[in-house]
């Protein structure tokens, strides 16, 4: 009986701890009956959104798990999501996002002085947290529907791609380019032929935005608290804390991010720049310093906004 007994203990503890460090978990939709498992070999697509789905389209249920890395996490969640998704009979996982989020503890830590003597002390640690939700979606191409729903006589193909659209005629392209000229000087350089061409490629706009925002990640994350607020050699000073807090504004930005690095087309790209061409404004106006100076970035309304000077 007593070895019954800690044998419990010893599953519900391992049961408990998985469910702590992650993994992917699923939670039904309320009143939602549950679907079979879907077949071997049929492939659970990723999407922004379920307008691209074959109608009726179902929310079996909800996605989520959290992890320690952020997007370096991005690909073992698709693979988790994906995996449960087919067990719980969902064709889609649409709306992959995350949420940043700390957690603050109090952990004795270790330091030695320049004599060699340790000493310890209680601190606060923070630890980050990324929580990744997304729907569990079942269409009608989970059964064949999508198929069916087709005319029977021969229907033409696919039409070819649309011809690449110049940014002097389309406003979509010709409004994000003309905002990133502004910025070729500072971190654009090798863009210069692309963003000028008689012909711009719409998706050598968004690969422009997108190489912009990584190099603006890069300096509102690691430039500014390291080499100008002193994090690197006292992180739990007021100015790193304060900082950390601040950047969870970017949190909108990493999803734009996210949703143009998923676009592999010229036509893709166009059409999402004239659903989205605005928020790329939003943004180039609001993160991005004309400079990476301390001066350009104090001026930036994502600084004055939070800090007020």
């Amino acid at each position: 009986m007593r070895r019954s007994i800690l044998n419990s203990v010893w599953f519900s503890s391992i049961v408990l701890f998985a469910a702590a460090c992650g993994g992917a978990q699923f939670k039904a939709t309320p009143s939602q009956a549950p679907f079979k498992p879907l077949k071997i070999g049929m492939k659970v697509e990723l999407a922004d959104t379920a307008d691209a789905l074959a109608p009726p389209v179902v929310i079996v249920g909800t996605l989520a798990e959290t992890t320690k890395k952020g997007e370096d996490d991005r690909k073992g969640v698709e693979k988790n999501f994906k995996q449960v998704a087919a067990a719980k009979g969902c064709d889609a996982v649409v709306g992959l996002a995350f949420d940043a989020d700390e957690q603050r503890s109090t952990q004795k830590v270790y330091h030695k002085d320049a004599d060699g003597k340790v000493s310890a002390a209680m601190e606060e640690v923070v630890a980050h947290l990324y929580k990744w939700h997304a729907q569990c979606v079942r269409s009608a191409a989970a059964d064949g529907a999508a198929a069916a729903a087709k005319p029977s006589a021969v229907a033409p193909g696919p039409g070819p791609e649309p011809a690449v659209v110049s940014g002097d005629t389309d406003p979509a392209v010709q409004g994000v380019i003309a905002k990133l000229v502004g910025f070729e000087g500072a971190y654009l350089r090798q863009w210069k032929d692309k963003l000028h061409a008689v012909t711009v490629d719409p998706l050598d706009a968004v690969g422009a935005v997108i190489e912009l925002m990584t190099q603006v990640d890069k300096f509102w994350k690691v430039t500014v608290p390291m080499d100008w607020l002193g994090c690197r050699t006292d992180p739990r000073s007021e100015a790193c804390l304060n900082h950390s807090q601040f950047l969870k504004g970017l949190r909108h930005a990493d999803e734009l991010r996210h949703e143009m690095e998923h676009l592999d087309r010229s036509a893709a790209a166009l059409s999402w720049l004239r659903k989205n061409g605005a928020r790329v404004s939003v943004y180039l106006d609001t993160f991005v310093p004309t400079e990476t100076s301390d001066s350009a970035m104090r001026a930036t309304p994502f600084w004055t906004e939070q800090h007020g000077h």
